[in-house]
């Protein structure tokens, strides 16, 4: 054969059946894709008209067609082999069809068996006559009798032979055929990427890309894939202390995270599903792929998302330059190593369909303009190509055009991280334009965008991208993984593998421990404090200032000149850390500061503040001392890493959050809880807020436990600039804070803030249903108090109003699911079974036009100064327009002006009450489309009048 087969795999052959059955049959052809089919591959429900040939007289099929793929991935050498390997598969296609009790649909009138197996064409012996003997044959075989046993038996096959006596004809496209096929039909060939080899890629070029010069693209797409298989793979970690750090090869630690199971239980990663997405040729105008084409992957702090992202990409340039003849021994080793992993997550080595991969940090995207007004991401694409090389470029019009004719694969990698309003609409703009303008030239286009979820909720294209949430390690996963990242950093020394080995499975079996062991930096840090002989606490916030103080105290016990300096001013490189955490966060809210590093000279004046305020003289006696400082920091001071001519920053972006939370609760009491409810509603600022929480709870202070929840309490009245009475920021907080684990040990602050979550419970359409069942079931499984409280909670929503009923239902029918995941005991997954508390209110619905009568009423009644009467006027009128349009863009600006008015913003609160609870779709348009804007303002500049 002319064509490698085999090469697409079980996926991309499917993808190439598809399109060469609709090519030959018609449109009438549906593809239905993989998964659980019923023996359908495609289906044609219609007349298919076959060609005829000097040898073969044409057909007319008008009926019912099934298609079947039958991809065998590495053929035999005997071709008696090959052919009996397809007709046990084929077999076993027509028995499920034959038995009335498979639950398979009807039985075709036509059917087309299509494999990459090739069988010879000889007459009466050869396999395709060999085939076609055996499928008559068995059809023959129900109308026999003779074997019957009993009249159960003969009953039986009468019904299989009366199933079966549908089938009236089929035909077998056999590798052969597929490959004439191929040949006969340009442009699905071109489609297909996996035919083509390494040097086919980048020898030809230019005959992919409408004949563009060959040097502007070989050049640079070759050389970059080629440079960023070996310079790109490195991950660091445990390297505080050293500037440097030699990495770790990314496949050696990389992890298949698990992702929400499939719709029938069925556990699922996120490797697994988009690797197997990336092996379908995704062009648009094939209609190969039925839904969404592109995924955004979302998972909490510390879950992996980053290092999920550079191994996708490292995985896909592995595939792009295997095989090629110009690669060195280090390009091959990484090659083979690269496919070792894959095979260890069950995949089978690389991927099949070739696809050119980048990689955009969105962070550094907004820090370089990339988001202004006549930029696009294609341009940016090609300026991070073109730096790499030592001379010439890539132009975005040599990308564009190569894109149009050979697949890609995109990661934009930490959404979450661009928060200022107006460069995150401008960049979820772009990134919409991008795969719009793809879809419009028919790209092979796969894009995975990754974002934390607190305050995602763009929903970014929805025909367009598919949400995959990230779940938490499971606790076998977990310590597997620790003791594979343990052997990777320790490598030779058995004897602290073995110690850290044994105290990851004691964490496991420590339900207080357990809970933390969900993402892998968690794990991470548990496996270096172990190994530093130190306590895991029950905390994320003990945990990740665990780690600090280990790291300080193993570097201080290095014989290196800045162990002593660690040593005597350990206060004094805490606070600097304190300091730069809160300055790097502050700048990383705002549109022009999102990588948040810190230069040398700001990071020399915060030095120099540090020791002033502690009684030294850095300008003249101490100067000494502040140059030391400042020298260590871009060797690496602890957790600052230096970032070239850039200078330093954190190079795990919680830690940079752990330090801000330090220094947010430093100070009175009264001046810490101010700062949280400054920063309280900001999604940039949750898992600050958070830490801070849980720094006040991990030390024996009472009175500082009665303050959080207090403040939690009471958050959201006198909040009417972000509509806190009605669209409340406290019970998602305080599921955090239940989440985190903070105040496990502590019933009565546990059971407050359980019941202010509750309040999740009757809002409408939650974001994320699946989130609050898992903290909730988690709770219910570590401690029978709470999951009492859990059950009434449930009760009493189920037997509410109709909003709150849909809610809770919704949390319920997933609790099973989030059982599963977090292993729970069967006594917190009983909360499946909790039903309504009857209630006069239940199944009752208010009277909406009454409720908006009492709307406008008040509208009238408390805007009585002329210029507050405008203001909200022009706000009622914007709300209306938006419950009709939907356009959230040009109808919020009058709304978020009245937001703006104190005045306003109280009157507009009170009215909405009336309205809120009984017209979910309004709330949830203001709540999730409106008030968004107003929690991403910026708060760094008062934070800093604060401090």
């Amino acid at each position: 054969m002319q064509h490698d087969l085999e090469k697409l795999g079980p996926f991309g052959f499917q993808d190439l059946a598809a399109a060469l059955a609709s090519a030959v049959c018609g449109r009438n052809v549906q593809a239905l894709g993989s998964g659980r089919d019923g023996g359908r591959d495609m289906v044609c429900r219609g007349t298919i008209i076959w060609s005829g040939s000097e040898t073969e007289r044409g057909e007319v099929w008008d009926g019912y067609t099934v298609f079947q793929v039958k991809h065998k991935e590495r053929l035999a050498a005997q071709p008696s082999a090959n052919l009996a390997w397809l007709w046990k598969h084929v077999r076993a296609e027509l028995e499920a069809w034959a038995n009335p009790d498979s639950g398979r649909g009807p039985v075709p009138d036509y059917l087309v068996i299509v494999s990459n197996v090739p069988l010879t064409p000889t007459p009466d012996s050869g396999g395709l006559a060999q085939l076609d003997k055996n499928i008559t044959a068995y059809i023959r075989a129900l109308s026999d009798g003779s074997r019957d046993i009993d009249k159960d038996a003969t009953a039986r096959r009468k019904t299989m032979s009366k199933r079966m006596a549908r089938l009236r004809q089929w035909r077998i496209w056999d590798g052969n055929q597929i490959d004439a096929l191929v040949t006969a039909n340009a442009g699905i060939r071109r489609a297909f990427g996996s035919f083509l080899t390494v040097s086919d890629v980048f020898a030809h070029l230019a005959d992919f890309t409408d004949k563009l010069p060959l040097d502007e693209l070989k050049s640079g797409l070759h050389r970059q894939a080629r440079l960023a298989l070996t310079g790109d793979r490195l991950i660091y970690f445990d390297e505080a202390g050293s500037a440097y750090g030699s990495g770790t090869p990314i496949e050696q630690v990389a992890i298949d995270l698990p992702i929400t199971p499939d719709e029938d239980g069925s556990p699922r990663t996120v490797f697994g599903y988009v690797l197997d997405r990336a092996e379908h040729v995704l062009k648009p105008r094939l209609n190969l792929h039925d839904g969404p084409r592109h995924i955004v992957v979302v998972g909490g702090p510390g879950n992996g998302k980053t290092t999920m992202s550079k191994f996708l990409v490292h995985v896909f340039r592995a595939a792009l330059l295997a095989g090629g003849s110009n690669l060195g021994s280090d390009h091959v080793e990484v090659i083979e190593a690269t496919a070792k992993a894959l095979r260890g997550m069950s995949r089978d080595g690389l991927p099949k369909n070739r696809r050119w991969p980048m990689r955009i940090d969105l962070a550094e995207y907004a820090e370089e303009q990339g988001l202004s007004e006549d930029s696009t991401l294609l341009r940016w694409i090609a300026y991070k190509v073109s730096k790499r090389l030592n001379a010439g470029g890539v132009s975005a019009g040599a990308l564009d055009s190569w894109m149009r004719q050979w697949p890609w694969f995109l990661v934009l990698d930490g959404l979450d991280e661009v928060t200022e309003p107006r460069s995150r609409k401008r960049l979820i703009a772009q990134i919409t334009e991008f795969v719009t303008e793809a879809e419009g030239d028919n790209c092979d286009l796969l894009v995975v965008v990754t974002t934390r979820p607190t305050g995602y909720i763009e929903n970014i294209a929805p025909t367009q991208f598919e949400r995959v949430n990230l779940s938490g390690l499971d606790v076998e996963q977990a310590v597997r993984y620790g003791i594979r990242a343990t052997r990777v950093r320790l490598r030779e020394d058995l004897d602290k593998i073995e110690r850290i080995e044994t105290q990851l499975r004691r964490a496991a079996d420590n339900e207080s421990l357990r809970h933390l062991m969900q993402t892998p930096l968690q794990v991470l840090i548990m496996t270096i404090i172990v190994e530093g002989s130190g306590r895991l606490a029950p905390d994320r916030y003990s945990l990740f200032w665990g780690y600090y103080d280990t790291v300080l105290r193993r570097e201080r016990a290095k014989p290196v000149a800045f162990a002593r300096l660690l040593e005597e001013h350990a206060p004094h490189i805490l606070n600097l850390h304190q300091r730069v955490g809160f300055e790097l966060q502050i700048r990383s809210e705002e549109s022009d500061g999102s990588t948040a590093t810190m230069s040398l000279r700001e990071l020399r004046d915060i030095t120099w503040q540090v020791l002033h305020e502690a009684g030294f003289h850095p300008s003249d006696t101490d100067s000494a001392l502040l140059d030391q400082i400042v020298i260590a920091a871009t060797h690496r001071l602890v957790l600052l890493a230096p970032r070239g001519a850039e200078g330093v920053g954190f190079d795990v972006r919680s830690l940079q959050e752990l330090m801000a939370a330090r220094f947010l609760t430093n100070g009175p009491l009264e001046q810490a809880m101010a700062r949280l409810q400054c920063v309280a509603a900001s999604p940039h600022w949750r898992n600050t807020w958070v830490f801070a929480a849980g720094g006040l709870f991990a030390e024996p202070q009472p009175h500082q436990h009665e303050a959080v929840v207090s403040l939690l309490e009471r958050i959201d009245t006198d909040a009417a600039f972000r509509l806190g009475r009605i669209c409340p920021i406290g019970p998602a907080l305080a599921l955090d804070l239940i989440e985190d684990g903070m105040a496990r040990a502590q019933p009565r602050f546990h059971d407050r803030l359980l019941t202010l979550a509750f309040a999740l419970l009757h809002a409408p359409n939650l974001p994320d249903s699946l989130a609050v069942a898992r903290v909730l079931v988690r709770a219910a499984d570590h401690s029978d108090r709470a999951r009492d409280l859990i059950a009434d909670a449930l009760r009493e929503a189920l037997g509410a109003d109709p909003v709150a009923r849909r809610t809770a239902e919704g949390v319920q029918d997933l609790i099973d699911t989030a059982g599963r995941e977090a292993g729970a005991g069967r006594h917190a997954r009983t909360l499946t079974a909790v039903r309504a508390k009857l209630s006069r209110r239940a199944g009752q619905a208010a009277s909406i036009d009454g409720q908006w009568e009492q709307y406008r009423q008040t509208l009238v009644d408390l805007a009585d100064a002329e210029d507050v009467a405008n203001t909200v006027g022009d706000a009622d009128r914007a709300l209306h327009r938006l419950r009709k349009s939907g356009d959230i863009d040009a109808e919020s600006r009058p709304i978020l002006a009245a937001l703006a008015d104190p005045e306003a913003a109280e009157i507009l609160e009170m009215a909405l009450g009336h309205v809120a609870k009984d017209d979910p779709e309004v709330l949830t348009i203001i709540r999730d489309g409106v008030i968004p804007a107003v929690h991403r303002a910026p708060v760094g500049e008062e934070l800093r009048l604060m401090s």
